[in-house]
């Protein structure tokens, strides 16, 4: 791929896939910074395979497998130089780039139904981040980027009933989570 062609082809990748990038990168590290970090790096890495892409396959299921394994390189390295395990997740979410005052029209209505909802996604992300990285990862791929258990499972390299198992099982552990913060019983 010449200079001219792969830095087209980046800037198509980042048009289609930067968002949803950004977000399943978030939802795994839990941190602003890293997942910018990931993307970066996710997509240098699907720039030079790029070659070794089959397109008779799903480009979603490769992208994201890249980015899963960009995170997991990223994740071994970090506990080999800190030697600090990971397994547990995240210790917090972290804090939002947007303000209140970002989110909101105007009016004391509008204030307190864009606060409450604010108060909702915090708690759906706080309990997304709370759940194994197993869970939080299928979840991810399945529920918000959209992929199917096929693609899900060339993602993860497990077997399509693995995938719905763990989907299943994932799903139950969140409702009951985010049950008990939304102050009901799970």
């Amino acid at each position: 791929m010449s200079g001219g062609q792969a830095s087209e082809a980046l800037e198509r990748l980042i048009r289609e896939y930067g968002d949803r990038a950004f977000q399943f990168a978030f939802r795994l590290s839990g941190n602003v910074e890293e997942s910018k970090d990931l993307v970066q790096d996710a997509f240098f890495r699907v720039l030079r395979s790029w070659g070794s892409y089959d397109a008779a396959r799903s480009l979603d299921a490769w992208f994201f497998r890249i980015l899963r394994n960009v995170f997991l390189d990223a994740r071994k390295k970090y506990e080999t130089l800190h030697g600090v395990s990971l397994d547990a997740g995240p210790a917090g979410v972290a804090e939002e780039d947007l303000t209140y005052g970002d989110l909101l029209p105007d009016g004391e209505a509008a204030f307190l139904d864009a606060l409450e909802r604010s108060e909702s996604i915090e708690k759906v992300q706080r309990t997304l981040a709370a759940l194994s990285y197993e869970h939080r990862v299928v979840l991810s791929l399945c529920d918000m980027d959209g992929l199917n258990y096929e693609e899900i499972s060339k993602v993860l390299d497990i077997p399509i009933g693995t995938v719905r198992s763990r989907v299943s099982r994932a799903r139950i552990a969140f409702k009951r989570r985010l049950a008990v913060r939304l102050g009901g019983r799970g």
